[in-house]
């Protein structure tokens, strides 16, 4: 009779168990029977019918055991090598015949993942039973070699974990914040030895862990002491930027409305004559970078724009940048363009920053434009994944559905250089991305495997690279 899912799950985690019994230091085995063990009935190692019944005729030696499990699982015949490795943790599972490690831990995390792949995609629970006891057999290698004194390079499993979470962020809840925590071990370990891929995903993660308000000197330097480690020139010199635009107090006329409540507000002020102070330049600034949310309530966005030009606190500030594009908007709108396009070229010129000056082209459509002068300007970041997501379209082959991942990386970069209702925007339209990429069992079937590092189009926008999930 074939096990019951429950029995299945109890099996996986019946090697852990032996795990706490203290482990020889390898070499020679000290198995004390001489037959090999058959089991009454035939009994599956995996979820469902992946793994076929099977008879499993253990070895009388550790040494055959590891031989054994080894050479099925470096041929990728996971169930097969299942029971070898799991009798070697039971009994002596630091052994290589050599010199000591956890790889027998490490393959039988890698097992359980496979397996955990495999569960039908309506089983979530059974999936992630199975992935759960792959992080507890890493963890357990460790625990097996610290017991022993044996000593283990942390890098490179810290840099399996991150990628563990990123593999499997919805799956987790806490999973960005673990991606993170074990990508900056490992960056904190060797910080020129990470590849840039690994370096964008802390750049994504900064947000989350340090808040997204500006300015902000903490994650300034944090992500300034990123940018000193990324090969790329041209994003090594993006995020030094942008370090350098969170790590300064924005001008009081750059803030646009927190909340759609405060725009309401503003709104209802602009209506009723008695919006004054910062607060018109906070309407003016919102009209301008973020003009949906006025037409999201109601308003016109063009005409609040134009009449904020005639308010006392506006009329009396000529060389001011805001006015000027204002002014300019109102000069496109009246039909007079040569007078607009004056007025825009003026504004572009006071501008205090880049940053300013990414704002006035994005407002004009210029988004390509605003990115060059700034190329961490967040609403012209969300508008060019849009334009790309647009361009890619809906494929249906597998590696044109490697675009999604790309995507997802793309949104979870423009959620890491935004705040607010863009930021939120941007992480939910990630993780639908995430979801909509190739699963494992798809693409393992034409020969790729997590971690590796693949290309996908984008259309219009080129080609990108992103790793299999």
């Amino acid at each position: 009779m074939r096990p019951t899912r429950l029995a299945l799950l109890t099996l996986a985690f019946s090697a852990l168990a032996a795990c706490s019994a203290p482990p020889t230091t390898g070499g020679t085995s000290t198995a004390s029977t001489n037959t090999p063990y058959v089991p009454d009935t035939p009994t599956a190692y995996g979820p469902g019918d992946y793994c076929a019944e099977t008879y499993v005729l253990l070895q009388p030696t550790t040494r055959s055991n590891f031989s054994l499990g080894s050479e099925y699982y470096r041929n990728g015949d996971y169930c097969a090598a299942y029971p070898y490795i799991k009798q070697i943790l039971a009994t002596e599972p630091l052994f290589t015949g050599e010199d000591p490690d956890d790889r027998n831990y490490l393959r039988m995390a890698s097992i359980y993942e496979d397996f955990a792949a495999n569960v039908d995609s309506t089983n979530q629970a059974e999936r992630v039973a199975y992935l759960d006891s792959a992080l507890t057999t890493r963890q357990a290698g460790v625990a097996a070699l610290e017991r022993e004194g044996i000593g283990y390079d942390s890098y490179l499993r810290d840099l399996r974990e991150g990628f563990f979470y990123f593999q499997n962020s919805a799956l987790y809840e806490d999973a960005e914040q673990k991606q993170f925590e074990a990508f900056t071990r490992a960056f904190e370990a060797k910080p020129d030895s990470l590849e840039d891929w690994y370096l964008t995903r802390l750049f994504a993660g900064s947000a989350a862990e340090f808040g997204d308000e500006i300015p902000h000197p903490e994650r300034a330097a944090y992500i300034r002491s990123l940018s000193e480690a990324i090969d790329d020139a041209a994003l090594r010199e993006n995020y030094a930027q942008f370090a350098t635009y969170i790590e300064t107090e924005p001008s009081v006329q750059d803030q646009v409305a927190g909340t759609d409540a405060a725009v309401q507000s503003l709104l209802d002020d602009y209506n009723a004559g008695t919006l004054t102070g910062n607060r018109v330049f906070t309407l003016l600034a919102t009209a301008q970078q973020q003009p949906e949310r006025l037409t999201d309530l109601g308003a016109d966005p063009e005409a609040v724009i134009s009449g904020i030009t005639r308010l006392p606190e506006i009329v009396d500030q000529v060389d001011n940048p805001r006015l000027l594009y204002a002014l300019s908007v109102r000069a496109r709108r009246e039909g007079d363009t040569a007078r607009a396009n004056e007025l825009f070229q003026r504004a572009i010129d006071n501008a205090e920053s880049n940053a300013q000056r990414a704002d006035f082209y994005y407002s004009a459509g210029q988004y390509d434009r605003a990115l060059q002068v700034f190329p961490s300007h967040g609403p012209s970041l969300y508008r060019r994944a849009g334009l790309i997501a647009q361009s890619v379209g809906r494929p249906t082959s597998l590696r044109g559905r490697f675009a999604y991942w790309c995507l997802a990386d793309i949104y979870r970069n423009v959620a890491a250089q935004t705040s607010g209702q863009i930021a939120s925007n941007a992480r939910t339209t990630a993780s639908r991305f995430e979801r909509a990429g190739p699963s494992r069992d798809q693409y393992f079937l034409e020969g790729f495997s997590p971690g590796q590092s693949v290309s996908a189009s984008l259309g219009a926008y080129g080609s990108c690279t992103t790793r299999v999930r």
